[in-house]
């Protein structure tokens, strides 16, 4: 976890650090290491992709001077914190600064049930005089990627006793609670204007937005002199009451799950620690914040309203528990969470069964197909861990049989993906039947037609590599050839597994991922994903057998791309990279990715 402390480590760095702290559930909060919004999508507080909070000044007015803490940047200048900040510790989410006689900290965390953010504030003031100290909230409504304009920044607001309620939209009731025990809301109407937001896009290039922020008010309160105070300031989407609220037993719960999700890992393996508490802001059971800031809830809710969701929504529902059931491993099972596992991929099933009720389009049933697919390969590492096969064994067994009736096998059986994840999926179902003693000479059939299908139809000898879709004229290496190798049972052999692999380090691998598809191929973007490289790293050590030397020899293919954890995101690695290993700003942090970062890990453990 990156820990900037003056004069030690680079200020620099911590600017182009994604720091990102969820709810679990509705809200995020997502900014640099220094606290600035530099992305389209980038705030202090998300919900639904709305950025209702873009960010905080926090003045001291003292001795007739006046101290700004921000970090924002305009057409006209540029505000930063560098002279005044000591440490940002993005593992306890603690930044402090010093200027004149004033000592300041802050930290933030999420209560759970209310999605509230919580800021606290420690003020030591060392001068002889009194201090004021005001919190100047800046406020936009947005589309992460549509800028609003100034004139949807003419909010209403209504106070409370201990704050604001300020309404950002009529029309959608978005609302933005700013509330303090310790401070006192005085309304103002100002706009700051043509605040700049900058990212890197897939194709490296830089994309600078600008917008205006409101200003609709400030907190404020006296700090004397001689003296130390904590302060305390909500934000929510809703009026929530804080009379109640205890910031210090948030923070204290924040540590112990810390704590609890790195109980048993050595304390030598740092970025394994980093990577196991980054956990805590990608996923809670059905609440995911995959890529910050976007957001799915899938509950018995989801399922009973399925028939209402629009297929563009479906389509990416689809895909996000696709992530999920992926992340079963990296995400449960390696810290022995089997209890939570079970639940995601019994709850997942119960999702694909409704969805396959509704008229899908082909893209969309085959997309469905995948995800059902992966729910096989993620029951049967459940399986290696705990052997409750009745749990399962309807499931995998319903799926397999839905799959070989003749129009399904017509239909989606053209590329590699779906015909590896097919014939993993059989030898799953055959070995849990050896295991009680049982046969099925049917899907021993599907068995054997899938493996002639894999190496006759989809296996290019002369070019070293399986073709990605059987339509396609023009074929290259694919980053899904992969699987083939690196599955729970492989779906070739001879000769046929070294080709390949040896065509996916020629034409596929990076240090900091793999291309989706050959370097060769006049479609390529330069894209790359660190999330195939624990399948890339399986598949060499299932050739080459699990030895100290193989383990070494595997880990320097996976040095760099390890040693980014926490470069670029706060406990995890950036969800794409260019080309030359730089992280794009455009794809954020991400679940599955993370996942995968603590699988390949511990292949080296």
């Amino acid at each position: 976890m990156f820990k900037y402390k003056r004069e030690i480590n680079n200020y620099d760095r911590a600017k182009n650090i994604e720091y990102s702290l969820s709810d679990n559930a509705k809200v995020c909060f997502c900014m640099s290491g220094t606290l600035k919004s530099t992305k389209p999508y980038h705030g202090m507080y998300i919900k639904d992709s709305k950025v209702l909070l873009e960010n905080l000044v926090e003045t001291f007015e003292l001795n007739g001077n006046t101290y700004k803490i921000v970090e924002l940047e305009t057409k006209s200048k540029d505000l930063n914190t560098q002279d005044y900040i000591d440490s940002a510790d993005l593992e306890s989410n603690l930044f402090e600064y010093s200027f004149a006689d004033i000592k300041f900290s802050k930290r933030f965390a999420f209560e759970k049930e209310t999605g509230l953010l919580c800021v606290e504030y420690t003020i030591k003031n060392d001068a002889r005089e009194n201090a004021i100290f005001k919190v100047v909230p800046l406020i936009t409504c947005r589309d992460y990627i549509n800028m609003k304009n100034s004139s949807m920044l003419k909010f209403n607001q209504r106070e409370t006793e201990d704050g604001t309620v300020i309404a950002l939209s009529i029309s959608n009731q978005e609302n933005l609670a700013i509330k303090s025990k310790d401070m006192k809301w005085t309304i103002e109407d100002k706009v700051l204007q043509d605040v700049k937001h900058e990212n890197i896009t897939s194709d490296y290039k830089k994309q600078v937005y600008f917008e205006d922020l409101a200003i609709c008010g400030n907190l404020s309160t006296e700090v004397k002199g001689f003296s130390e105070r904590k302060i305390y300031v909500y934000f929510s989407y809703k009026d929530v009451d804080i009379s109640n609220i205890n910031v210090a037993e948030i923070m204290d719960n924040i540590q112990a799950r810390n704590k609890d999700i790195t109980f048993g890992v050595s304390e030598n393996f740092v970025e394994l620690m980093d990577l196991s508490k980054s956990i805590l802001n990608t996923h809670n059971n059905f609440l995911l914040v995959s890529s910050l800031p976007y957001k799915t809830e899938f509950s018995e809710d989801y399922i009973n309203r399925i028939n209402t969701i629009s297929q563009k929504q479906l389509e990416e529902d689809i895909e996000q528990l696709t992530d999920i059931v992926r992340s079963i491993e990296g995400q449960y099972l390696y810290y022995k969470k089997i209890k939570e596992a079970k639940h995601v991929v019994l709850t997942v099933y119960k999702i694909t069964k409704e969805m396959s009720k509704i008229k899908l389009d082909e893209n969309l049933r085959y997309k469905l197909n995948i995800l059902k697919l992966w729910y096989i390969e993620s029951v049967n590492r459940i399986l290696q861990k705990e052997g409750r096969i009745e749990l399962y064994m309807d499931s995998v067994k319903e799926i397999l049989y839905n799959f070989v009736e003749p129009e399904n096998r017509v239909t989606y059986f053209k590329t590699i993906e779906i015909c590896a994840l097919m014939l993993n999926a059989i030898k799953v179902y055959l070995n849990i039947l050896t295991w009680i003693g049982d046969t099925d000479k049917q899907m021993e059939i599907q068995e054997d037609y899938f493996t002639k299908l894999i190496e006759n139809e989809f296996w290019i000898p002369e070019k070293g590599i399986m073709k990605r879709d059987l339509r396609d004229s023009e074929h290259y290496a694919c980053v899904e050839m992969i699987y083939v190798l690196s599955l729970s049972f492989p779906c070739v052999s001879g000769q046929i597994p070294n080709r390949i692999l040896d065509t996916v380090f020629k034409e596929l691998y990076t240090p900091y991922g793999l291309r989706i598809s050959s370097k060769n191929n006049p479609n390529y973007t330069g894209i790359i994903y660190p999330k195939y490289m624990a399948h890339f790293i399986k598949a060499n050590l299932r050739l080459t057998g699990i030895t100290r030397a193989s383990q070494k020899i595997s880990f320097n293919l996976v040095k760099e791309l390890l040693q980014d954890v926490g470069k670029y995101v706060n406990g995890g690695t950036k969800k794409v990279y260019n080309e030359h290993g730089v992280a794009i700003d455009a794809m954020g942090y991400d679940l599955l990715t993370n996942a995968e970062m603590v699988r390949l890990y511990h292949m080296f453990m």
